[in-house]
C-alpha cells in the first residue's frame, strides 16, 4: 500500500479586443469537437471504477491547461488598480455578451460552441494507491483554509509578513507590505470542492506520476463569467502587515473531472466528481 501525502465578466464594454482571444487559442487544447470521439483515445493504463463524468466528453491521452491569470486578464481586461473598487458593478451592467460570442473561433469548444477550459490544480493530498488491488481513490481537497466556498485555481502573494517581527505601527514604513493575486472558481448550486473518486491504475503509472497527481477540471464560464473585489487591510497587532487583495472569481459549469500527471500532462483516469 502506498500513501502521497502532498499537497475572475469584464469585457471591455464594448467587446474584447481579437488579439486577447488568440492568446488564450494558444493554451487551449483540441476538445470537445464534433469528430472528438473518433480521435481521442483513453490512456490505456487506466479506466474508471465509478463513472462521474460526462458521457459526452472525449478525453485525449494529454492535455494543456489553460493559465487562469490569461484567462482572468482576457476578461478584466488592462485597467489601473484604482479602478478595482467598482469592478463587480461594472461587471455586471457589461457581461451581458454571450462568453461564446467573445471567444468566437476556438478549437476547444463544446458542442454547443461555448469555449472550454482546462484548469490544473495540484494535488499534493488526498491520493491512495492500494498495489495489491491497483486501486487508485481520489479525495483531494481543492479549497483553500481561507476561502472554503470556492475552489483555488491561483495564488501569489508578493512582499513579506510582519507577524512575529515588527510591531503594527512600524510594519508599513519597515516594508511589510503583502500583495495578494487570488483567482479561484464557483459553480451554481451547493458548494462542492473536493475531487473524489476512485479509478483503476496500473503500478508502473503510479510509480511514473510520482508526487506529480493533479486535478483537471473541464469547463465552461457561465453569467456572470467573473466578479472581482479589491481589500485593503491596514497593519494590525494580530497582523502586523499592509495587505492588498484581488480576489478574482470566475463562475463555471464544471463538465468533467480528470486525474492527470502534471508532469507531461497525461491522463490517468476520468470519471471523477466534485463532492462537498
Amino acid at each position: 500500500m502506498h500513501f502521497l501525502n502532498r499537497t475572475v465578466a469584464r469585457a471591455n464594454g464594448v467587446g474584447l479586443r481579437l488579439c486577447i482571444a488568440a492568446a488564450l487559442c494558444m493554451s487551449a487544447v483540441a476538445y470537445g469537437a464534433t469528430n472528438a470521439s473518433t480521435n481521442a483515445s483513453t490512456n490505456a493504463a487506466s479506466k474508471a471504477v465509478e463513472p462521474g463524468a460526462s458521457s459526452t466528453t472525449s478525453m485525449p491521452e494529454h492535455v494543456t491547461a489553460d493559465d487562469p491569470v490569461k484567462v482572468r486578464d482576457a476578461l478584466a481586461g488592462q485597467m489601473p488598480a484604482a479602478a478595482t473598487q467598482s469592478l463587480s458593478d461594472r461587471i455586471r451592467n457589461l457581461a451581458r455578451q454571450p462568453f461564446d460570442r467573445i471567444f468566437h473561433g476556438h478549437a476547444a469548444t463544446t458542442e454547443n460552441g461555448q469555449r472550454t477550459f482546462l484548469f490544473m490544480i495540484p494535488a499534493p493530498h488526498g491520493i491512495l494507491y492500494r498495489s495489491a488491488t491497483h486501486r487508485l481513490s481520489v479525495n483531494v481537497p481543492l479549497a483553500s483554509d481561507e476561502h472554503p466556498e470556492a475552489i483555488q485555481l491561483y495564488l501569489n502573494i508578493v512582499g513579506p509578513r510582519g507577524r512575529g517581527l515588527v510591531i503594527a505601527p512600524d510594519a508599513k514604513a519597515k516594508g511589510f507590505i503583502q500583495k495578494i493575486d487570488l483567482i479561484q472558481l464557483k459553480t451554481e448550486g451547493a458548494t462542492k470542492t473536493v475531487a473524489r473518486g476512485r479509478l483503476m491504475l496500473s503500478q508502473e503509472a503510479f510509480e511514473s506520476a510520482g508526487d506529480n497527481f493533479a486535478i483537471v477540471l473541464v469547463c465552461t464560464l457561465e453569467p456572470p463569467y467573473l466578479t472581482e473585489t479589491s481589500e485593503h487591510s491596514d497593519p494590525t497587532d494580530e497582523e502586523p502587515t499592509d495587505i492588498t487583495r484581488r480576489i478574482s472569481t470566475l463562475h463555471a459549469s464544471v463538465q468533467a473531472v480528470w486525474l492527470v500527471d502534471q508532469k507531461d500532462g497525461s491522463v490517468l483516469g476520468k470519471g471523477l466528481s466534485l463532492a462537498k
